[in-house]
């Protein structure tokens, strides 16, 4: 079964962007990626797929003949796509690729929180699925949004609970100051605190510090790698991390 990547993450974090890089790094290294995009609201998008659902989903359709405005129809879309899930899947066995990157859709809510997605990924395999989380640079450097971003991870972790990697995402557009600002507190919990209480104190900090508390005891999210689809960065981390997962550490025979 050919491995499915979901790449997941809130609004602007990249996905798309990710998408279409990665898909070009494996091709450079002679290996191939099938592309299927499942945001029926996606405007455009920066790589040519091959299943798309908007084919099968019109947003504009879902509003006039369900009477929602644009957000009512974004979750209708995204439940009405178990109806295509046999279509989903004749469409991935087809390919003889190395990998099926999945495109999910723009609004994190939309996958990560609803039951159509959990089947989703049920009926594609959930033994054979990995997702990419993206966590957006632009809320990673700031220390309240890195906690927040942190906690929805282990929140979209704890959905879908299949191999997992999170990814702070546009790197390039970090400073050096900032960047090194996101691996300390990566690494050091007492520096994201003082941080926090430099930013905000009294009961923000406290909150923060009793959330990131949490997601240390379990252990389970790991230290974020940096990304970035316009200088190529992460993409070789990305790699080693499915390459691990599905064929023991081993690189893929080139095409």
């Amino acid at each position: 079964m050919i491995p499915r990547i979901y790449f997941v993450g809130t609004a602007g974090a990249g996905k798309s962007s990710l998408v279409a890089s990665f898909q070009r790094w494996l091709e450079n290294i002679k290996l191939d990626a099938a592309t299927f995009n499942l945001d029926p609201g996606a405007e455009y998008i920066p790589y040519s797929p091959d299943f798309d659902i908007r084919e099968r989903i019109s947003l504009t359709e879902v509003m006039q003949e369900y009477d929602l405005g644009p957000n009512g129809a974004q979750i209708a879309a995204s439940d009405l796509l178990i109806q295509h899930l046999d279509e989903f899947v004749e469409e991935i066995d087809s390919y003889d690729s190395d990998y099926v990157l999945i495109d999910v859709p723009g609004q994190l809510e939309l996958f990560a929180f609803r039951q159509s997605s959990r089947e989703i990924m049920r009926t594609l395999g959930e033994k054979n699925s990995a997702i990419i989380y993206l966590i957006d640079s632009n809320l990673a450097k700031v220390p309240s949004s890195f906690v927040s971003s942190k906690f929805l991870a282990m929140s979209v972790l704890t959905r879908f609970y299949v191999p997992f990697l999170p990814t702070i995402s546009k790197s390039d557009l970090l400073s050096p100051e900032e960047r090194s600002s996101v691996e300390i507190w990566e690494r050091n919990p007492n520096e994201l605190l003082d941080a926090l209480k430099r930013e905000k104190g009294g009961m923000s900090a406290l909150l923060a510090e009793k959330m990131m508390e949490g997601i240390n005891s379990f252990d389970i999210l790991g230290q974020s790698k940096f990304v970035s689809s316009q200088s190529d960065e992460g993409m070789e981390d990305i790699y080693e991390f499915l390459s691990m997962i599905f064929s023991g550490g081993e690189d893929l025979e080139e095409r």
